[in-house]
């Protein structure tokens, strides 16, 4: 299910697998297969590569009938260690009789594994919706997916009650998730290894700013080092990876977002000068031979793994980035990390923009176990485990802005997280201003080659044509949105049009708040 279109922050579920979020590992499945449910050739690979050998149908038979613990399924591997010391044995310590059995997979098994589990009951009773392919919370929740939790445990009365939106947490005004993670990040944060770069005479302190001072600097990597280190790893293995990159870095030359829509007009703008100039941008390191050659090959996994071992200098990824390393490659924090802010190709700064951080964790509607399952989830929007949270290094917590200070943690995390303070603004998501939008999105069929099918061609040089790939997608996407919109009207009753993603209020300066919605 492809998200090029439709993206919101719930879809991409933040935090780490050790691999990124689910966004850098989208799964192949359909909307026919998620909603339809999937063949058994399906069901026998997904019980045998998720479980080691189908052990999922045992272990979790209690999960959709009440008895036995409480199953608590998703993909942050990084955070495992967290969880469990400071959310779990808490609360099972607290609650005699009350177990938790946590099922950590990476995203495309657990996205399987949660089409198995719904197919034949057995559903945990709490997920997250990692490897789903990015559909709507709301989609699921109209098809019956989830419980409502806000009359179970009092989350508007949390710290992080102020972060519930319509259409992201709360629906035909129930509440059924919460932000655990800020929306305040985005995917392209320049990590350094600071050795390999004062030994290229750069002083990491010093942030390149601009695109140009980053290829120079990625240069004097390349050449400084006698070890065949790269100045820059650009993992183009992944599609889904370079949608994110070319996105952000198209809105740190002066493109609106999220959502690839100029919100003044409610179109699209793949084919706008920013874009083209964050590809071409990529294809200049790649001209200037300072990329890591086996590139091309690699995941986002497989880059960081490269880059801890010294064979290239920067690596743009997120947050998670630290917190994947001291998990999986402790020495190269040890040896010395750092942090930039986003480049924007010239001095004057752009922000980029994300959406309000939508649910995470999610209550079955099989569980027998609600009640407990959402007092369990309420103790993640405390400020002692938002602390912790912050400490895992991991996408920054919700109250990243107000635990960051006391929390343990890296330097260059530290850094990161009050970077996003500076550089991200929280736009507009059109299902928050009109419930109907979801419906057009989940009716909308995946165009291809999409965004990051078309930076993947021209990377590897399969295709020159960037100004003219990103015109036909621009076309296609929006004649796919308009049959969409007359489908959902017609055949189902819908009030919605392009006006739902048309924000005349919406300021580049500020953060979109829930307030603007009604002024919109």
């Amino acid at each position: 299910m492809g998200r090029h279109h439709h993206r919101i922050s719930g879809t991409t579920t933040p935090g780490a697998t050790g691999a990124g979020p689910s966004r850098t590992n989208p799964s192949d499945l359909t909307r026919r297969r998620l909603f339809g449910g999937a063949g058994a050739a399906v069901l026998a690979a997904a019980l045998a590569g998720c479980t080691g050998g189908g052990q999922l149908a045992e272990k979790s038979a209690s999960a959709g009938s009440g008895g036995g613990g409480l199953q608590w399924w998703d993909q942050f591997r990084p955070l495992t260690k967290m969880l469990q010391d400071d959310l779990f044995a808490p609360f099972m310590k607290a609650h005699p009789g009350v177990t938790v059995e946590r099922r950590q997979m990476d995203a495309p098994d657990l996205g399987q594994a949660l089409q198995v589990g719904r197919r034949s009951n057995q559903m945990p009773d709490v997920h997250s919706l990692a490897g789903l392919g990015g559909v709507s919370p709301a989609a699921l929740v109209s098809e019956g997916w989830f419980q409502p939790i806000g009359k179970l445990a009092d989350f508007a009365g949390s710290p992080v009650g102020e972060l519930l939106y319509d259409g992201l947490h709360r629906f035909n005004g129930e509440v059924y998730s919460f932000p655990p993670f800020s929306g305040r990040w985005h995917e392209a944060v320049p990590w350094v290894n600071t050795a390999m770069l004062k030994q290229a005479g750069v002083d990491p302190e010093e942030e390149p700013g601009t695109w140009d001072k980053l290829r120079e600097i990625a240069r004097k990597v390349t050449t400084g080092n006698d070890s065949g280190a790269y100045g820059i790893v650009v993992p183009s293995k992944e599609t889904e990876y370079l949608r994110a990159l070319v996105e952000r870095l198209a809105m740190a030359a002066g493109a609106p977002g999220p959502g690839n829509v100029d919100w003044a007009t409610g179109d699209y703008v793949y084919d706008s000068q920013p874009y083209i100039d964050a590809i071409e941008f990529l294809v200049s390191l790649q001209k200037d031979k300072v990329v890591h050659p086996a590139s091309a090959s690699m995941g986002a996994r497989d880059a960081r793994a490269r880059w801890a071992a010294g064979q290239a200098g920067i690596y743009l990824w997120g947050a998670w980035f630290i917190g994947g390393l001291r998990v999986d490659e402790p020495e190269a924090v040890e040896r010395g990390v750092g942090t930039w802010h986003i480049p924007c190709p010239e001095t004057t700064r752009n922000f980029v923009y994300s959406p309000p951080s939508s649910g995470t964790f999610w209550v079955s509607d099989q569980s027998k176990q609600a009640g407990t399952a959402a007092e369990l989830m309420l103790q993640m929007t405390t400020k002692e485990f938002q602390t912790s949270l912050a400490e895992a290094m991991d996408q920054p917590p919700a109250l990243a802005a107000e635990v960051i200070g006391q929390a343990q943690v890296h330097d260059a995390y530290r850094t990161c997280v009050a970077n996003f303070q500076e550089d991200v603004r929280i736009g507009p998501v059109p299902e928050v201003g009109n419930p109907g939008v979801w419906q057009v999105l989940a009716e909308m069929r995946d165009i291809h080659p999409n965004l990051g099918d078309i930076v993947q061609s021209v990377l590897t040089g399969a295709s020159t044509d960037v100004g003219g790939q990103l015109r036909r997608f621009n076309d296609q996407i929006s004649a796919e949105r308009e049959r969409a919109l007359k489908v959902v009207r017609e055949e189902k009753g819908v009030e919605v049009d392009l006006k739902a993603w048309v924000f005349g209020n919406w300021d580049r300066k500020k953060d979109y708040g829930q307030q603007d919605y009604a002024g919109r």
